[in-house]
């Protein structure tokens, strides 16, 4: 299903599991926008638009007799892919950015200190006013939510992150908030995604408007991925 470049990412990881699971990922990204193009996963073509931020261009390379491509009008799909630990989440839009972010919980030694270096003075104020035992699950809930922000708007790590003012809080967002930047430009709201226990999970999108937001599992583990069905 990859391509020349995923495969070279792929073979590029220096620990073989990063790299299984870097394929997988990228192997279900595919899957999925295939199923919603009506195209087959190795068909679908994926570039960067920035650098930072892969985008669909949908009949890239393709030749002009290729039956997956003739006449077709495609919808104009936004996507993002995270992946961690076993975890994949995938977001997929019709005709706005969005930006998705999933996390292990895995401990962190010196969890102050990572606090402080990624949230802004708000943010640290609020954290540090919830009970220490909260503060692990506070801490990824806030990185998430700041991650999906800065890979909707196409920059990911490449801004700092005590720049993102996001919700502080050691429950999962049940309403979408809206997420403030100091440098930052448009209305950008987020909102939790619903995750396995131990994973903290953020969808973000522009506009002030709640969209139609669907979530669903897929589990292709020892699935013929032609078979699953339709997705909507």
């Amino acid at each position: 299903m990859l391509s020349a470049e995923e495969r070279r990412r792929a073979e590029a990881f220096l620990v073989p599991e990063h790299g299984q699971a870097y394929v997988a990922a990228h192997a279900v990204l595919r899957f999925v926008l295939g199923m919603y193009l009506g195209v087959s996963p190795a068909s679908v073509a994926i570039g960067p638009s920035n650098g930072t931020k892969p985008t669909l261009v949908a009949a890239a390379g393709k030749g002009a007799n290729d039956p997956d491509f003739v006449g077709r009008e495609w919808p104009d799909l936004r996507f993002n892919l995270s992946h961690t630990h076993g975890a994949v989440l995938i977001g997929i839009a019709t005709g706005r950015e969005l930006g998705v972010d999933i996390e292990w919980q895995r401990p962190i030694e010196d969890l102050e200190g990572m606090a402080r270096s990624v949230m802004s003075d708000a943010e640290l104020l609020r954290w540090n006013a919830l009970e220490p035992e909260n503060r692990m699950r506070a801490f990824y809930h806030v990185w998430t939510r700041k991650e999906s922000y800065l890979k909707a708007i196409g920059l990911g790590l490449y801004r700092s992150l005590q720049d993102v003012t996001v919700p502080v809080s050691a429950d999962a967002l049940e309403d979408s908030r809206l997420v403030l930047d100091r440098s930052g430009e448009g209305t950008w709201l987020v909102l939790d995604i619903p995750a396995w226990a131990g994973y903290s999970a953020s969808v973000c999108w522009e506009g002030v408007e709640l969209p139609s937001l669907v979530v669903r599992d897929l589990d292709i583990a020892g699935c013929d991925l032609t078979v699953i069905g339709e997705l909507t």
